[in-house]
């Protein structure tokens, strides 16, 4: 399994469209996005909005087992999904993600991954703090 955590800038102005997409692909569109996901072999995506004095932005977290080939994939289809996906990312970013298409080919298929530090709050700190 591979993970990817990709933080871009939403441009300025645009936090409530990224707002409305993300429950657009929880609500109206959360079939067609699983099985996108699906289709994709997308075990698991997160997206989260960061805000900061340095301005927004969107953190998106993938992990697939190739996620390179889930990135080209989902950048090249003209699936009627993922073209409105990519539509919409370059509204709220401001550029397109074809480029990244190009990045995404050159991932390995399962690049060697070196843990250097993990940490997880035992559960009863968890207890604790709710």
């Amino acid at each position: 399994m591979t993970g990817l955590v990709l933080t871009l800038p939403i441009a300025a102005g645009k936090v409530e469209a990224w707002r409305r997409f993300c429950q657009e692909l929880s609500g109206s569109r959360r079939q067609r996005y699983e099985a996108s996901r699906r289709r994709l072999g997308v075990t698991r995506e997160r997206l989260a909005l960061v805000e900061s004095a340095a301005g927004s932005a969107a953190v998106t977290t993938l992990e697939a087992h190739d996620v390179g080939q889930v990135l080209a994939e989902m950048m090249a289809s003209e699936l009627p999904f993922e073209s409105w996906y990519r539509e919409r990312m370059q509204a709220v970013y401001g550029f397109s993600l074809k480029r990244y298409e190009q990045f995404a080919r050159l991932m390995p298929a399962a690049p060697p991954q070196e843990l250097l530090f993990e940490w997880t709050a035992p559960a009863e700190l968890e207890a604790d703090e709710r």
